[in-house]
């Protein structure tokens, strides 16, 4: 199995969109995909009708080692996904593992997943902060994707992110591979051509070439509850994901 980060420190660049439809497109390569839901505001949860404040979380698996994985993971209504929900929980959920000395705090996610062999990807939707759920995730991650939407603070914090991927890296997860950046609400502004130029220089391989373009199609199939890869196929977001997972996977 195949464990990928969408992370980025900052909110609203499209983390969760991407995280949905990347999965939506491996689904649809006949991929049986896991998706993570490791962000409080739970919005992939609720985008895939799995939200509870009832049922089984993501801040179980981190919480309690004894737990069987398989008995959080929900199925969708989409054939090949699973999803391991999260729900408000998870808010208090960091403050819980660095109260708890009993045990390791940063691997418990990685741990967890060891136990799964049904699947060929995992995605991982991180919450906009570097926090100890986040470093769950990136201890437990083979592959980090970041997306970026470009606006004047675009490449603020970008640098600080960079590195500590790379101290995660060197501290925790030797395993751990950068993969790359991809743009998300991309538009043919002037400002965009020179930003994403400023990306090429700075990232180098590490830029990807697809570019998610802004797309409102990609807002309205958050109120259908379903992926913009599914709701509408011709969609100019729907043909960028299925182009970015070509790229990517």
């Amino acid at each position: 199995m195949k464990k990928v980060a969408i992370f980025n420190i900052k909110g609203g660049v499209a983390k969760t969109t991407s995280t949905a439809n990347l999965g939506a497109c491996l689904s649809e390569k006949n991929k049986k995909v896991l998706l993570i839901d490791l962000d409080a505001q739970s919005n992939l949860t609720k985008l895939f009708k799995a939200y509870s404040m009832d049922d089984l979380t993501i801040s179980d698996v981190l919480l309690n080692k004894d737990l069987d994985i398989n008995t959080v993971i929900k199925k969708t209504d989409f054939e090949n996904i699973d999803i391991i929900p999260s729900n408000l929980k998870l808010a208090f959920t960091e403050k819980k593992i660095l109260l708890d000395v009993s045990r390791s705090q940063q691997n418990r996610l990685s741990k967890a997943l060891e136990k799964l062999n049904e699947y060929d990807y995992c995605l991982i939707d991180c919450p906009p902060s570097l926090n100890m759920i986040t470093i769950n995730a990136l201890c437990a991650s083979d592959e980090v994707f970041v997306p970026i939407k470009i606006d004047k603070f675009a490449l603020d914090g970008l640098e600080y992110l960079l590195d500590s991927i790379e101290e995660i890296k060197d501290e925790f997860n030797p395993n751990l591979n950068f993969r790359g950046c991809f743009v998300t609400m991309d538009t043919a502004t002037t400002v965009n051509k020179i930003i994403k130029k400023e990306l090429k220089q700075l990232l180098a391989n590490k830029m990807f070439n697809t570019t998610i373009n802004q797309n409102v199609k990609v807002i309205e199939s958050t109120f259908e509850e379903c992926p913009v890869v599914f709701s509408n196929k011709k969609a100019r977001a729907s043909v960028d994901y299925k182009n970015l997972c070509k790229e990517v996977f």
